[in-house]
C-alpha cells in the first residue's frame, strides 16, 4: 500500500463519518419540526372563547373549562418527551434503518397527541374510552422512547468518547412512566370519574421515586 493510499483511506472514513452524522442531524431537526407543529396544533385545538360582554366571555371560558386541562397536560407530556429525545440523540453519531424507523412511530404518536387530546377534552362528562385512547397513545410514545435507546447502544450508534449519560434519563423511569399511564387505565373504567386525572399527575413523583430506587440498588 501505497503512502498516498494509506493518506485517502482516513480520508474516505472521515468522509463517511461527516456524511453519516449530517444525515442524523436531518433526522433530529426533522424531528425537532414535528415537535413543534404537534405542540401548534395542541393550540390550534383550543375552543373559540365567544360574546361580547365580560360577563358573556367568561360564561364561556367556564363553559370550555374541560378543553384546557387536557391541553395543559398534553404541552407538558410533549414537552418532556422533546427533553427525552434532544438528550437521547445529542451524541448520535450515526443512524440505522431499524432507529429511523422506530423513531418515525415516535413521531407518529407525538402527532398523534392532538387528535387524542380534542377527543379527551370533547365530551361534557368524563369517558374511561376517550381517557384510555390518550393514556395509550402516551404508553406507546414511551415504549418507543426505551427502544430507541436501547438500539441506540446495542448498535453502537453513539459519537467515540460519549459519556455514560449520553442517552439521558435511564430506562427504569421512562417504564415507570408507561406504567402510571397503563395503570390509569384500568382506573378510568373502575371509576369513570374525573379524579383519574390524579393517576396522571402522580407519574413525576413516580419517576423520581424509581430513580431513586434504582441509585439505592445500585449502591447496595
Amino acid at each position: 500500500m501505497t503512502d498516498d493510499t494509506k493518506d485517502a483511506a482516513p480520508d474516505a472514513d472521515a468522509a463517511a463519518a461527516e456524511a453519516a452524522l449530517i444525515s442524523a442531524e436531518r433526522v433530529i431537526f426533522f424531528s425537532d419540526a414535528v415537535v413543534a407543529i404537534a405542540i401548534t396544533l395542541l393550540a390550534l385545538g383550543l375552543p373559540d372563547v365567544v360574546g361580547n360582554s365580560n360577563a358573556d366571555v367568561v360564561r364561556s371560558l367556564r363553559a370550555n373549562t374541560n378543553a384546557y386541562l387536557p391541553f395543559l397536560i398534553s404541552f407538558v407530556v410533549i414537552a418532556g418527551y422533546w427533553r427525552a429525545h434532544h438528550r437521547l440523540y445529542r451524541y448520535v453519531a450515526r443512524l440505522d434503518s431499524r432507529l429511523i424507523t422506530i423513531n418515525l412511530i415516535w413521531l407518529l404518536m407525538i402527532i398523534s397527541t392532538p387528535y387524542v387530546t380534542r377527543v379527551l377534552s370533547g365530551g361534557e362528562r368524563f369517558s374511561a374510552v376517550r381517557f384510555s385512547l390518550y393514556a395509550a397513545v402516551q404508553v406507546v410514545t414511551i415504549a418507543t422512547l426505551v427502544v430507541m435507546r436501547s438500539q441506540i447502544r446495542s448498535a453502537g450508534l453513539l459519537r467515540a468518547g460519549a459519556p455514560a449519560s449520553a442517552t439521558g434519563t435511564d430506562d427504569v423511569s421512562l417504564l415507570a412512566v408507561a406504567a402510571t399511564f397503563a395503570v390509569s387505565i384500568p382506573v378510568a373504567f373502575a371509576t369513570e370519574s374525573g379524579w383519574t386525572y390524579v393517576v396522571w399527575v402522580a407519574a413525576a413523583g413516580v419517576a423520581r421515586a424509581a430513580r431513586r430506587a434504582r441509585g439505592v440498588l445500585g449502591e447496595g
